[in-house]
């Protein structure tokens, strides 16, 4: 009639063979769908603690341009005083207009490279660099219509430090 099967002992292996394929697909869709941010990189230059110790002589002053971020404008020192105070628009900082003035400075000092950015507590990080962004390049028109703007380095060095 029926015949029985005998039942052999069974082995004490696990099979993983199905967690693997599981696990090979799952890393691989992890890695296509992760997203890859662009960093970019910003180089600062921090204030010395120290002064250097070969300082120039006291008649061959340099040149020294502070601007200042605060909550409601921008202001453009030399130093010893504010020499120009640009409002903020709405909610943003004029940066148009403190690339021009710049590049005024920039025409009477064309060897100067270092510019000092003093920024108050609480400034959105955004207009931080916005306001960097400035202070480093100045887009001017081309002669030509037609002609992407002409981009003019003004003060590639820039030291953050805390505003007054």
């Amino acid at each position: 009639m029926f015949k029985r099967k005998r039942l052999e002992p069974q082995s004490d292996e696990l099979d993983l063979t199905a967690l693997l394929n599981i696990l090979v697909v799952l890393v691989s869709f992890l890695l296509l769908s992760a997203v890859f941010s662009k960093i970019t990189i910003q180089e600062l230059n921090m204030p010395p603690l120290a002064s250097s110790p070969t300082e120039p002589s006291k008649d061959a002053l340099p040149l020294v341009i502070e601007v200042m971020l605060r909550k409601d404008a921008l202001e453009i020192g030399n130093g010893n005083g504010i020499t120009a105070r640009l409002p903020k628009q709405g909610d943003r900082y004029d940066t148009a207009m403190l690339s021009q003035k710049l590049k005024l400075l920039k025409d009477e000092s064309p060897g100067k490279r270092d510019v000092i950015l003093l920024v108050e507590p609480d400034i959105d990080y955004a207009a931080m660099i916005a306001v960097m962004d400035a202070l480093k390049f100045v887009d001017i028109k081309a002669p030509r219509e037609g002609s992407p703007p002409l981009r003019i380095t003004l003060f590639p060095n820039v030291t953050v430090g805390d505003a007054p």
